[in-house]
């Protein structure tokens, strides 16, 4: 990777001390291509002790939130995620990433119900699709929030019908979100300044820009002031560390906490917190593997809802034109009896039983019936014809002619058989 191009990472990153990254703008596939691949830079050549990731975002597409959602939560060094302005929709799913959540108290938080913006307009594949990305959220935030299914759901469809909710940092600690140690303070001229802005504003996109512009405004050194929190608290620790177990009450509760006696070394206190934070590490990498599987789970069981459906679909089509044909075959069937019939090929009475031989094979049937001859009927009209009565006289046969001459000279051209009078 290319350092002299980095957009994401804040300030010099060094291996072993904090780095922070941000996520400002929409979530889509340039941003958290990007931003992914500055993370994995931190995590794999920096190696810094922990990571946070600052958040300033409206939200955007699902699939490309939750590769960043995946990256975090697959990253070993403990993450930090930070609301510095807002987070809303996907950015949301991008902050719940991390191992600690925090908010500025002027922070905003938004989730909702994943959508397309023409729904009306979605096939079953597409809703189907969108149920799938609906429950992968819901998973998410009751894990990550801690949070009982049925509240997750009325906090992502909102109330009056207003899309999702929004929660203050305040609001966010009422929800059991995360605890009021996590909310970050800043000055009062600050929180004035951005509430006073943002008071009525209800566009994600306006709201992440006002957030910006306002804490740009007030030179407020975003990367200094995270880095002095994070000091500070590594400051605690190290103070913390030099006192003799014995003679802090809260190490000594710790202690018995992890099993040791109260003459413990220090040294073997440190390497069981280290073993803890090493099992912690490896719980996470799991628990993040099996959230994936658990998503690729449900996305296959979507998938294969479709695949029925869509069988269904075709199955009844087939059906239709199954139906079709077969009508259509029974009556070039009953056209071609009925015409044999007709020409005198065979009798009526054995109408049936020609049908029932056509069905089984009705090419042989054809070739059978084209190869019997029909009979001839001569009507009454053609009988009377003068033209065929002379036709036929002068087809008899000499010996024909020579009787009827000899029948003529006998009894005449007129003659005719007469009843006997008693």
């Amino acid at each position: 990777m290319e350092i002299s191009n980095l957009k994401y990472i804040v300030g010099k990153a060094e291996a072993n001390k904090p780095a922070i990254i941000r996520f400002f703008g929409p979530v889509d596939q340039y941003t958290t291509r990007d931003f992914n691949d500055e993370f994995l830079y931190l995590q794999n050549c920096v190696q810094p002790s922990k990571i946070v990731v600052m958040i300033n975002s409206e939200g955007g597409a699902v699939v490309c939130g939750m590769s960043t959602f995946s990256v975090i939560q697959s990253c070993p060094i403990p993450v930090d995620c930070v609301i510095e302005g807002l987070a809303a929709s996907m950015g949301s799913i991008i902050w719940a990433a991390g191992d600690r959540l925090y908010m500025h108290d002027y922070s905003l938080l938004m989730v909702h119900n994943p959508f397309m913006r023409c729904a009306e307009e979605a096939d079953a594949n597409t809703k189907a699709t969108i149920e799938a990305f609906r429950g992968q959220l819901e998973t998410i935030y009751c894990k990550r929030f801690a949070m009982k299914k049925e509240d997750v759901q009325k906090m992502m469809n909102g109330e009056d019908n207003v899309d999702g909710t929004y929660f203050s940092a305040k609001e966010a600690v009422a929800a059991g979100i995360i605890s009021k140690e996590n909310i970050i303070k800043t000055s009062k001229h600050i929180r004035d300044e951005i509430h006073a802005k943002i008071d009525g504003v209800t566009d994600a996109a306006s709201l992440r820009d006002i957030m910006a512009s306002a804490v740009e405004a007030e030179d407020y050194k975003l990367g200094d002031k995270m880095l002095a929190i994070l000091e500070q608290n590594n400051e605690s620790t190290i103070n913390q560390s030099k006192m003799e177990p014995n003679s802090n009450p809260i190490f000594a509760a710790l202690m018995a906490q992890l099993g040791f006696a109260e003459d413990s070394q220090l040294t073997n206190v440190s390497n069981r917190i280290a073993e803890l934070i090493q099992a912690e590490a490896e719980l996470k990498i799991v628990k993040s593997k099996y959230d994936d599987l658990q998503i690729k789970f449900t996305g296959k069981e979507t998938e294969v809802a479709n695949l029925t459906e869509k069988l269904g679909k075709v199955e009844g089509q087939l059906k239709q034109y199954q139906d079709a044909e077969a009508a259509a075959r029974a009556e070039e069937i009953n056209a071609l009896i009925e015409k044999a019939v007709e020409d005198g090929k065979i009798k009526a009475e054995s109408k049936a039983k020609w049908i029932e031989m056509a069905n089984a094979n009705l090419e042989t049937v054809k070739e059978t019936l084209d190869s019997i001859a029909g009979r001839q009927v001569i009507t009454q009209a053609i009988a009377n014809d003068p033209e065929n009565r002379a036709d036929a006289a002068a087809g008899a046969t000499p010996a024909e002619r020579e009787l009827a001459e000899m029948v003529k000279a006998a009894v005449g051209a007129d003659f005719q058989f007469k009843k006997l009078e008693d």
